[in-house]
């Protein structure tokens, strides 16, 4: 599904297309962004998706005339960003991957990543589907520069994540994978919300690095970027405020979580009820008070994930 193109500077646009999965509220979620650049005479895909929406993708992107992929950007080894890429890359044989070193062995050689997927993720993983290897050959060496494209190592989310900015003649392009948190922006899922409203949310699934994620945000707002490009789900405009926004409900959630834990008498993390802790975050965090106005199949898939960035958040805290 093609959810928006828009067109950076003449010959230039990114296009953001939705994998939608065959489940319940998984819509409008899984952020794929194919950039078209007639200056530079490429195209460029950032991330892939799961495995079981790479026949989607391969469709969708046939149905938009690509029939070349020069470079895939993956901001981190995860199964909803990643599964897809072995069928990619069969369909397209010149493409190449960058990927941050750690996660390259895991891509070669998926098993290790799948039992722990199923193991971290037991019921989204076989909906995610498995990934199959990728031959060695097709990873850009690290350290290559690929002209117009800066990666970012941006820890926090994953210690393998990295982001991308797009250099283009309006300024840069931000493709900032899970390190400006998930965003869902009302109007793409409500019709007639007003477009400035939206919900966001701490990335922060077990295991989550509170300080690298800050570090991260800190760093990607020195690019002045015009564009923030999230992978789940959609763009801002308004890139240097909604990196700070996202450093500031990090930092809110260290809070609320000291005070929730502190009126609980300090509980081990195996104590604690998540579905309470998770009404108590709806309650006190702004980013989320437009939480109730989501669909109801949005609000479900989305309650499950704050369930997740609760748990991580919490092992964070407490460790």
């Amino acid at each position: 599904m093609i959810v928006e193109s828009l067109e950076i500077a003449p010959g230039l646009s990114i296009t953001l297309l939705d994998l939608p999965l065959a489940m319940e509220g998984y819509h409008h979620f899984f952020g794929v962004w194919l950039v078209r650049d007639e200056a530079r005479g490429r195209n460029v895909i950032v991330d892939v998706g799961p495995a079981s929406a790479a026949p989607f993708l391969l469709e969708t992107l046939v149905r938009l005339g690509v029939d070349r992929l020069d470079q895939v950007l993956l901001t981190h080894i995860h199964l909803d960003h990643s599964g897809g890429l072995a069928e990619l890359l069969e369909a397209f044989p010149a493409a190449m991957v960058a990927v941050h070193p750690r996660g390259k062995p895991h891509l070669a050689d998926p098993a290790k990543l799948w039992e722990s997927s199923l193991r971290v993720i037991p019921e989204m993983a076989p909906a995610y589907g498995e990934p199959l290897p990728v031959d060695e050959g097709r990873f850009i060496p690290e350290g290559a520069e690929i002209p117009g494209i800066l990666a970012v190592d941006t820890p926090g989310h994953a210690p393998h994540h990295r982001s991308f900015f797009y250099e283009t003649p309006a300024g840069p392009v931000l493709f900032a994978g899970e390190a400006a948190g998930t965003f869902t922006r009302l109007d793409t899922v409500v019709p007639g919300a007003d477009e400035g409203e939206y919900v966001l949310r701490p990335a922060s699934p077990p295991r989550f690095y509170i300080d690298q994620a800050l570090r991260s945000i800190e760093i990607l707002k020195a690019g002045n970027a015009i564009l923030l490009c999230y992978s789940h789900f959609g763009y801002s405009k308004d890139g240097g405020r909604m990196l700070d926004e996202a450093a500031q409900q990090i930092k809110l959630w260290r809070v609320l979580f000291a005070e929730y834990l502190e009126g609980k008498g300090r509980p081990e993390a195996a104590q604690v009820d998540m579905d309470e802790l998770s009404a108590f975050l709806l309650s006190r965090d702004p980013w989320l008070e437009a939480f109730p106005m989501l669909p109801a199949d949005v609000r479900s898939r989305e309650m499950s994930f704050m369930l997740s960035s609760a748990a991580g958040f919490l092992e964070a805290v407490t460790a």
